[in-house]
């Protein structure tokens, strides 16, 4: 039997826009990208207020087991009340805005503490959103509807280009007013999802069963869910855990280490978050599409990943090189695109916003759609277990040492991921060749 052609680009885009939730979560995801793009500068924001490294580190511990907790209940909700969904999405975005209004009233640790907390009423909700778009998206076009999201990026630079604005006399004042411009668009967001948002149903019909009530049901359904992530995507798990390890170090040490060791200033930094997302739009769509096409995940995965040591490489070193070429000017936009640390964080942006797109894309088309709630919700939960550890340590290293360990780890733990995605993309490949039916990464 001959295998079906690949539908078009333009056939996955009318298949994909035929579902109202898809375009109604697109919509506020791009009007939200567009302030969501300066949370990288949350940490510089805190510590001017006068918060320290180790603080910041203690604050992210906090949010995590708060993130941990409400995606252990958010998972467990939007899959066993799957009508439920649309009022999570919902309220994502107003507990979102609440977090956002307080950020420029923080002075201290304690203001730290109450925005993570309101925070994380946001990830309760926020279990919600995978699995509405993972069921509005055919398998088939997975690949194109994750993809489509990485366009967020081009709204996210309306926002840093705002930013640069603001913060031209005042580099804290001027984020306290876009802070409450994004509590604004949050409410707009928050009114969209409630009006506009249609109640799901279940993917397929299931089959009667006792009512167990309270925490022996949570554990229950969690138990599937362990055995569905290690069963469809064993390997991706793992890659997934050492990934998250090195995006908490690299997330906290970036506008540090851009800032203080290699002597960027705020609107050098914010130049260079722009060329990051532009190079990350690009990258993601092709990514998305190169998807669709492929049998073997594993080996999309290395390739979108194998840039990043090379940008944790150039990042190392660029305060001892700082120029990778001496042909551009050394004014203006020349300097910033002849500097080694903005060749390093385009890279590192731009494999981040590809790897996101074909990673998820491909745990996505895997998932059976009546566990996707309490799958994600694993996955969420494990970035937060870790990071409640992980978060601590960071902080007292980049405190005491700087920036250049963090990197170092990096560093390795991505030479670990691309050896793992190695292993994946020739086991298939193997498979491949025998025609035995193969089961991606």
């Amino acid at each position: 039997m001959q295998e079906a052609k690949p539908s078009s680009y333009l056939e996955n885009l009318k298949i994909i826009f035929r579902s109202r939730n898809y375009l109604v979560i697109l919509f506020t995801n791009y009007s939200g990208a567009i302030f969501l793009a300066a949370w990288i500068y949350l940490n510089l924001f805190f510590r001017d207020v006068g918060i320290s490294y180790f603080e910041l580190g203690l604050a992210d511990s906090w949010a995590m087991i708060l993130g941990l907790f409400a995606t252990l209940f958010g998972g467990y909700w939007a899959d066993k009340y799957i009508p439920h969904r649309k009022y999570m999405a919902t309220f994502n975005m107003f507990f979102l805005a609440i977090a956002t209004f307080l950020i420029p009233s923080v002075t201290d640790f304690s203001g730290l503490l109450l925005v993570w907390t309101v925070f994380g009423f946001s990830q309760f909700c926020q279990a919600s959103i995978d699995p509405i778009l993972f069921e509005s998206i055919p398998p088939e076009q997975m690949g194109t509807g994750t993809s489509l999201f990485t366009i967020t990026g081009i709204f996210g630079i309306i926002g840093l280009l705002v930013v640069g604005i603001l913060i031209k006399d005042s580099f804290v004042s001027g984020l306290k007013i876009f802070w409450y411009l994004f509590t604004i668009v949050a409410l707009v967001n928050f009114f969209t999802r409630m009006f506009f948002l249609k109640k799901t149903q279940p993917a397929r019909q299931i089959e009667e069963q006792k009512h167990i009530r309270g925490i022996k049901d949570l554990l229950n359904q969690y138990k599937t869910g362990v055995v569905v992530l290690i069963s469809t995507i064993p390997l991706f798990f793992i890659v997934f855990l050492l990934d998250v390890t090195s995006d908490i170090n690299y997330s906290f040490a970036q506008t540090f280490f851009l800032n203080e060791e290699v002597g960027m200033d705020y609107s050098t930094i914010n130049y260079t978050m722009i060329g990051a997302i532009i190079l990350g739009v690009l990258g993601g769509l092709l990514a998305g599409f190169l998807l669709d096409r492929t049998k073997n995940d594993a080996r999309v995965m290395f390739l979108a990943y194998m840039f990043l040591p090379f940008s944790i490489i150039l990042l190392f070193i660029s305060p001892s090189v700082p120029k990778w070429t001496d042909l551009l000017s050394n004014e203006g936009i020349g300097a910033i695109v002849s500097s080694t640390a903005f060749i390093a964080v385009i890279i590192k942006a731009g494999n981040d916003q590809v790897w996101r797109t074909i990673s998820w894309g491909a745990v996505g088309r895997k998932l059976p759609r009546e566990h996707t709630g309490k799958v994600m919700a694993i996955l969420s939960m494990s970035t937060s277990g870790i990071g409640v550890f992980v978060s601590p340590i960071t902080g007292f290293i980049y405190q005491v040492e700087g920036g250049k360990p963090l990197l170092l780890i990096i560093f390795v733990l991505n030479i670990l991921i691309l050896a793992l995605l190695l292993a994946g993309w020739l086991r298939v490949f193997k498979r491949d060749i025998k025609k035995v039916p193969t089961m991606l990464v």
